[in-house]
């Protein structure tokens, strides 16, 4: 028996006095008492703390594993539920902000759009039930001023926006309907970077799109309402700026007492109400309305749920795991618990000393899980794309301590209960029979058999999901882009509003970058186009065929349209189908012509050619263009998403200020970004920094979202594997210890030792296969969750469903086999005295 068993086992029977008072005399002498108690109390506590302390020191190698299991799991365990509580569940920093929504204009083929400026005003003029509604829209400015030309993103709000929200800046002052319409508002992130966080910016002119705006403050650290927004400009309603063209996303605030559906219903009716005034001018649309925490974190909300469900898994495989090792020990330790029991040591004292010793294995696992919690944060932001979560949202805060103490409370209760309970069960009868196998060896078994099961159920699951999402990742991988991104450089072109109004120099300007890129030496091709594939940006417009009536294309699905110059589908690789592409003599002047896509040509001309057809692109004028030639399919929203309708508007024929120039060569992006930037100086030097990206690298952040979602699920079903493989290991191993007698009586009948290895690997693989049929249940329930975010394969998919319980069988038989191939290494006359 070991010193910390018998050393105190006597006096350890003290109960609390009772609370009987017969007077104050008698009430003194029971208080006395039971600061008595509370003393003696606190003294057997720190002894269990000290002994508990001295058996982790003993038993380095054993507390050196249940520390680490738990320092994994609690760690990726904090970060996640970190995680989801500063994304999903933390309210906006805004004041009252359960009172905030978003509003939207809707039709049957759109469920968001933009609001005009007609409707907000009408909606401020009439709405009862909210109490304040301010619009917002969101551009490209060009900076100047403290440093060389920046394009950076900006929002123009109506006056209201900021007091709306309940934010004050954190310098200067907000900008007000009835001071100058060129105030600017600074975010804190270009404060810091642009301006080195120096208070005097404060009144200082700067240079936006060649129009002076004075800076009238700061905004606070913690403010991003719009992403990637850097600075503020007022949106005065009814000026020059405002008008026309403007689409607007609106935030009101519900008045007190008015609940979102009422104010959903009252919108709802002003909406259909409104179309059928004479003098307003908009087309019908309806109203939807949307509480802001829900706009804010639907992108994110399904898989960081998805996360935490699955770390949740991974924890109770890892107390399951520590629970068995805990009573693998505690097995161990029944002869020493007999004795102390036999001593006088009472059932309460004996389950406080075992919950202690888990107690501060839990306290101690905690620790060092809230360290790798720091470093699985720092893995989050860098994994997560910024459409997935917001990455400065994913920090760890105080009240993330309370988090790592409240999981390793929570653990040590449960890994440590049964355990403390069954041993303590324990009397003097172990002692006196001197067991260390026969039968009690084999007591408490079946608690860990159960456990082991458990395990293996539950790390099954993790394990198909993973298996799923690697699956939707090859899929999505090889999904015919109908484009070749290898070689493709994009450079990200905005023109100076104010000095390239006109038409002329735009063509200009546009032209002269074109053939000085297409003269440099190892580029093969070059063209221009307000968008390429995947990344993120259409134009929509209705389409009209000859004849039709101008109501008829509001029932139809809205085409994505781009202005494209010669040589666009040449340099992406997208073939020609029929007729032919957009050509350099295609200028103003022209006949207007389009080039459109197969799924175009498909839906609006089936069985038929779609050269030499008319069609009318609404918001790109009234007159008719002539199909010139069809071109091959691509991905341009999402690989995941079917191709839509495009239409290709020659650039000479329809200009912008925002193009993107795109570059075929055999170097690649890193090496032309100085020479792409030196030729662009060369043509226009007032031109703002522009930024170049491979269009491989547009491409891969198509895939962003799926690959974090398959990475960390990746790691946390392998997290579960090893933690399913070691409980299994420990088991059998435990097991084959406490029968070496009679694995050794068997041998000296005659058992072979390959008899023997497959016995133990047999029941090692009984209970895999029990943990699998168990598990399959729950992979079932788990992969019909995961539907949403598959792609090109089922949820209940055959191969993963299949390889995931081989995977896990070939674990569980490298467990049993390690600890069966000890049976046959342990001499015969060892294995008969084992017992003695």
């Amino acid at each position: 028996m070991s010193d910390d068993g018998i050393s105190r086992a006597t006096g350890e029977r003290e109960s609390r006095p009772g609370r009987v008072y017969e007077g104050p005399c008698q009430a003194r002498r029971w208080m006395a008492l039971e600061l008595q108690w509370s003393l003696s109390f606190m003294s057997q506590l720190l002894q269990d703390v000290r002994l508990s302390l001295r058996r982790m020191r003993r038993e380095a190698t054993f507390t050196l594993v249940i520390i680490t299991t738990l320092a994994l799991a609690i760690g990726a365990t904090t970060a996640v539920f970190s995680a989801v509580y500063q994304v999903l569940l933390r309210p906006l920093p805004y004041r009252a902000p359960e009172q905030l929504v978003s509003l939207y204009q809707s039709t049957p083929q759109r469920e968001r759009l933009g609001v005009s400026l007609q409707s907000l005003q009408a909606w401020r003029e009439r709405a009862f039930a909210l109490q304040g509604l301010e619009g917002l829209s969101i551009r490209d400015i060009t900076l100047a001023g403290d440093g060389e030309l920046e394009r950076v993103r900006a929002g123009r709000a109506t006056a209201g926006l900021f007091s709306l929200l309940g934010v004050r800046p954190l310098l200067g002052q907000d900008f007000r309907a009835d001071r100058d319409a060129n105030g600017l508002l600074l975010s804190h992130a270009l404060w810091q970077r642009r301006f080195g966080g120096r208070p005097d910016v404060v009144g200082q002119t700067l240079m936006v799109d060649d129009q002076l705006h004075t800076v009238v403050g700061v905004l606070p650290a913690g403010f991003r309402f719009a992403p990637d927004v850097e600075a503020w400009k007022p949106l005065v309603l009814g000026t020059d700026e405002s008008a026309g063209g403007v689409w607007l996303r609106v935030v009101g605030r519900l008045r007190e007492g008015v609940s979102a559906e009422q104010a959903r219903t009252e919108m709802t009716a002003l909406g259909a109400a409104l179309v059928r005034e004479p003098g307003f001018t908009e087309e019908p649309a309806g109203v939807r309305l949307v509480p802001l925490h829900t706009q804010v974190v639907e992108g994110s909300q399904a898989r960081l749920w998805l996360l935490a469900g699955v770390v949740a898994l991974v924890l109770l495989v890892a107390c399951a795991n520590v629970a068995n090792l805990l009573l693998a020990r505690a097995s161990a330790r029944e002869r020493e618990v007999s004795v102390r029991a036999a001593l006088g040591a009472g059932r309460g004292r004996l389950v406080r000393q075992f919950l202690v010793e888990s107690g501060m294995l839990a306290l101690v696992g905690g620790a060092a899980g809230l360290v790798l919690a720091m470093w699985g944060m720092d893995l989050l932001r860098a994994l997560m794309p910024p459409q997935f979560v917001d990455a400065e949202a994913l920090r760890l805060q105080p009240h993330v301590l309370g988090i790592a103490l409240v999981l390793s409370v929570v653990t040590s209760l449960l890994f440590g209960l049964v355990p403390a309970l069954r041993v303590s069960r324990a009397d003097a009868r172990g002692a006196l029979g001197g067991l260390r196998g026969g039968a009690g060896a084999t007591r408490g078994e079946g608690g860990r058999v159960v456990l082991v099961v458990a395990q293996v159920a539950l790390a099954l699951i993790p394990l198909v999901g993973a298996g799923l999402m690697l699956r939707t990742v090859h899929a999505l991988s090889v999904v015919p882009l109908g484009f070749n991104p290898q070689g493709v450089t994009v450079v990200d072109l905005s023109l100076p509003s104010a000095k390239y109004r006109d038409e002329t120099v735009q063509r200009a300007l546009f032209s002269s970058v074109l053939e000085r890129v297409r003269a440099l030496p190892g580029v093969t091709s070059a063209g221009m186009s307000s968008t390429v594939p995947l990344w993120g940006r259409n134009g929509l417009a209705p389409v009209l065929l000859p004849g039709e009536a101008a109501s008829q294309a509001d029932s139809r699905e809205l085409v994505h349209f781009r202005t494209t110059s010669d040589g666009y589908f040449n340099t992406l690789g997208i073939p020609l189908k029929e007729g032919r592409t957009i050509e350099a003599w295609n200028g103003p002047g022209t006949a207007p012509v389009v080039v459109v896509n197969e799924t175009f040509a498909r839906r609006y001309f089936p069985g038929r050619s779609a050269v030499g057809q008319r069609v009318q692109l609404v918001l790109d004028g009234e007159a008719f263009r002539e199909i010139v030639g069809v071109v091959g399919d691509v991905q341009h929203n999402s690989l995941d998403a079917p191709p839509v309708s495009e239409a290709f508007v020659p650039m000479g024929q329809l200009w912008g200020l925002h193009m993107l120039l795109t570059v075929r060569a055999s170097q690649d992006a890193v090496a032309l970004v100085p020479v792409l930037r030196e030729q662009l100086r060369a043509v226009a030097p007032e031109l703002p920094r522009v930024s170049v990206r491979s269009l491989e690298s547009v491409v891969d952040a198509s895939l962003g979202h799926t690959k974090v979602l398959g990475s960390l699920l990746v790691a946390l079903a392998v997290l579960g594997l090893v933690l399913a493989g070691v409980g299994l290991y420990g088991v059998l191993s435990y097991s084959v210890s406490q029968r070496t007698r009679e694995l050794g009586i068997r041998m000296a009948l005659g058992a072979t030792g390959q008899y023997l290895v497959w016995r133990v690997v047999g029941q090692g693989l009984r209970m895999a296969v029990a943990g699998v049929l168990l598990g399959l249940v729950g992979a079932a329930v788990f992969a019909r969750s995961l539907s949403s975010v598959l792609y090109g394969v089922s949820a209940f998919d055959i191969v993963t469903f299949a390889a995931v319980p081989v995977l896990l069988a070939a674990v569980a038989l490298l467990a049993s086999w390690l600890p069966a191939r000890r049976v046959t290494r342990v001499p015969l006359h060892e294995a008969l005295r084992s017992d003695d």
